[in-house]
């Protein structure tokens, strides 16, 4: 498998998830609701381990959709969008 390619959907990852193979690692990312500033996401590894789920506060720039060509990075409960803006845990991540 290519560094890029997308790896084969682990069972616990739902199929309206979103592989985002910009991210460093890759990883799949469901984004449920949001209400202003706040954004319902689920995000996994590319093995199937959840790494964040909940509430985020989106930081920076306002957006109406958050697409998976946009994200840069997940780290430590963050989701990093190459603009600059990030999605910050309302809780601590789930590890």
């Amino acid at each position: 498998m290519a560094c890029r390619g997308i790896p084969s959907r682990p069972a616990s990852v739902p199929p309206e998830a979103k592989w985002c193979a910009e991210a460093k690692e890759g990883v799949f990312l469901k984004v449920g609701s949001h209400q202003g500033t706040l954004w319902q996401l689920e995000i996994w590894d590319r093995k199937g381990q959840l790494l964040g789920s909940g509430s985020f506060r989106l930081r920076g720039f306002a957006k109406a959709t958050i697409i998976p060509e946009e994200v840069q990075a997940w780290q430590n409960g963050v989701l990093q969008l190459k603009d600059g803006t990030v999605l910050v845990s309302e809780a601590p991540a789930a590890r």
